[in-house]
């Protein structure tokens, strides 16, 4: 009898040492210091690691991807946001810039518009605006200006100005103007 006795005492025992046990485990993992997230977006890849390694925090890269604002090589976003609490010692994803999807724009001035997509498709620009204009100095079907102008960027905005010709004033209607 007695031994039945003994067994759930020992039972309980072993259950409220492994409950302790659980508590005193649970209370060191857990006992590492929260840290704020600083902002890294727009720094070099050098700077956002000296910032996070004084928060005790690393930087991790995780890709790239174009942005026509950040210069290439800095970073665009980061996983955690600014201001959030997270514990000393995690990593924080970060994405770099790759700079503008197209360092500059080409002169497609004098072309016709069909050589100036082709041009253009090579660098992955596409026209968004045609404005078609009567012009006497112009060749018709040919191109008399561009936006952006050669060499700057902005190229996902790209228009341009086709001659209709020298104005026919037995012709009707005036300007045409079409977007894509």
């Amino acid at each position: 009898m007695r031994k039945l006795i003994k067994i759930p005492i020992y039972v309980v025992i072993l259950f409220a040492i492994g409950i302790i046990a659980g508590n005193f485990t649970f209370k060191a993992l857990s006992f590492s210091r929260t840290v704020a997230v600083p902002d890294v977006r727009g720094k070099s890849t050098i700077e956002a690691n000296n910032i996070l390694k004084d928060k005790e925090l690393y930087i991790r890269i995780e890709g790239e991807d174009y942005d026509a604002l950040i210069p290439e090589g800095y970073i665009i976003r980061q996983d955690v946001p600014s201001g959030n609490k997270v514990k000393e010692g995690r990593e924080i994803k970060v994405v770099l810039s790759r700079g503008p999807k197209v360092k500059y724009v080409p002169d497609v001035v004098g072309q016709t518009l069909d050589a100036a997509e082709a041009q253009l498709r090579g660098r992955g620009i596409r026209i968004k605006k045609i404005i078609y204009i009567h012009s006497d100095a112009v060749p018709k079907d040919s191109i008399i200006a561009q936006r952006p102008e050669v060499n700057e960027s902005g190229a996902d905005m790209f228009s341009v100005i086709i001659s209709l010709g020298g104005f026919d004033e037995n012709a009707k209607g005036e300007s045409q103007h079409r977007d894509k």
